[in-house]
């Protein structure tokens, strides 16, 4: 079976991509989804590892958040965290529960359906393909 190219890297570099996920299962598919659409990817399965992994790596341009972590203190309550301290990031809330209403979602934060599908992965990386990097807005 012959696979789709990958993406030329941008400007010499693949863009890196953090999928914040606790379900073992969906974070390897989320990752999967991204690495075919291009991007270099690190994996979390917890909000705190997730905010390791961000000052960790200031080359992270897009974040991927299960909207539902077990132990957070409600529902999107990371994707507001990373919005807060890091509006540079492009951030997408995943969910298997119902769409944000109005307002609930940090201005700029995409929602999407579980799982990430391959059109919106390679839709973002067409995005940040052609954005300058600090800009997190999709």
């Amino acid at each position: 079976m012959d696979l789709p190219a990958s993406p030329a890297p941008h400007n010499g570099v693949r863009l890196l991509a953090l999928v914040v996920e606790s379900e073992t299962g969906l974070r390897i598919e989320t990752a999967d989804r991204l690495a075919e659409a291009g991007f270099e990817v690190l994996e979390a399965w917890s909000a705190a590892t997730a905010l390791r992994e961000i000052a960790r790596h200031a080359r992270i341009r897009l974040v991927v958040v299960d909207a539902d972590l077990p132990g957070a203190e409600a529902r999107f309550a990371l994707v507001h965290e990373i919005a807060r301290h890091r509006p540079d990031l492009c951030l997408i809330a995943l969910s298997a529960g119902p769409a944000p209403g109005p307002g609930t979602l940090p201005e700029g934060v995409r929602f999407a359906a579980k799982p990430l599908g391959p059109a919106l992965a390679r839709a973002v990386w067409d995005a940040l393909e052609h954005r300058p990097e600090g800009d997190g807005r999709l």
